[in-house]
């Protein structure tokens, strides 16, 4: 479970970081340029259906964002309250992606995760089960 977290919460900052190095110029375009290609390139999606993911994920960050960062939670209702965030946010990819679309979205953000923990010496085996 704290592999999980772990996972979620690399995945948002990498998120955040990249929203706000956007947001604040600073290569920031770049690399939600890439962000776009990925999605273009692994996902085939349409330009369209690329802003709509981002569109989704920039009105969830906040939310996900406050729960990281909430010192009175315990891991487990920080997941808890993550695996809802991500299933509203599946609920909204539904109405614009296929589900196999769906699930190369999550295959390709777990391996962001695993690459960002092993960034990070977390190394670890596992732990993405969305």
């Amino acid at each position: 479970m704290k592999k999980m977290l772990a996972g979620l919460t690399v995945l948002i900052l990498s998120v955040c970081a990249i929203s706000a190095s956007a947001q604040g110029g600073g290569g920031g375009g770049q690399m939600q340029e890439r962000m776009r290609q990925m999605y273009k390139d692994s996902l085939q999606l349409t330009d369209v259906q690329i802003d709509s993911v981002m569109a989704v994920q920039q009105d969830l960050r906040p939310q996900m964002r406050a729960i990281f960062q909430d010192q009175s939670m315990s891991q487990d209702d920080k997941m808890a309250k993550m695996k809802t965030l991500n299933d509203q946010a599946d609920v909204r990819y539904a109405k614009f992606l296929s589900a196999d679309q769906i699930a190369k979205l999550h295959a390709m953000q777990e391996r962001m995760r695993a690459r960002m923990r092993n960034r990070q010496g977390g190394g670890g085996g596992g732990g993405g089960n969305r």
